[in-house]
């Protein structure tokens, strides 16, 4: 049995247009805080972590949390951290300067040249692996959406490429557009007509 969250809590994370996400620095991550942080991405929302109760908590408990985010939150990668006290109001401001960068990452358009360069450069710095004889070809991208931004991939022979190469070309799209606080989508489609090669 999973661990779930509220229906509440569900559904003020389809409503919104950028989740913050606060855990509490005195106790370690929850499933439930893990649970709800997989809700986000899987809703694709553009996502804020902020780290509450951090002037209650010594160097050690610090570092403690930053390692437990690390291991158990490592999917949000993409997202901001804020070590906050929301009692004392510190480092709030911080926060809110963050939702709206994460909310224009989520609207950003990409043209369909530029990520096609930057997908060019993503493969000359790693190919994608070959299976069997045959080596998938991306050939261009385009933009397929936002809210999250959604980078459509077309080329050949991409059925076979795994996750782990899909994972490069997200952090790839994400740093080359600077889309911090957002998700990303790449599905792949197939070029109809024979391969040429």
């Amino acid at each position: 049995h999973g661990v779930h969250a509220p229906l509440s809590v569900l559904e003020a994370v389809e409503e919104a247009n950028v989740v913050v996400l606060m855990v509490d620095a005195s106790q370690d991550i929850s499933d439930q805080d893990a649970h709800i942080a997989g809700f986000v991405i899987e809703a694709g929302r553009a996502l804020v972590l902020a780290v509450n109760k951090w002037d209650a908590v010594d160097d050690y408990r610090r570092e403690r949390v930053k390692v437990d985010i690390g291991r158990k939150l490592n999917f949000l990668g993409f997202a901001r951290v804020h070590y906050v006290s929301a009692l004392k109001g510190q480092g709030i401001a911080g926060i809110l300067g963050s939702v709206d960068k994460a909310w224009a990452a989520a609207m950003k358009k990409m043209p369909t040249p530029q990520l096609t360069r930057v997908l060019g450069a993503a493969v000359q710095k790693q190919a994608p692996p070959r299976h069997g004889l045959s080596r998938p070809k991306l050939r261009y991208a385009h933009q397929g959406g936002s809210n999250p931004p959604i980078i459509v991939i077309h080329g050949n022979a991409l059925e076979h490429i795994p996750a782990s190469y899909t994972r490069f070309l997200e952090r790839y799209f994400l740093e080359a557009f600077k889309l911090q606080g957002t998700p990303l989508r790449i599905p792949v489609k197939e070029d109809s007509g024979k391969n040429p090669y």
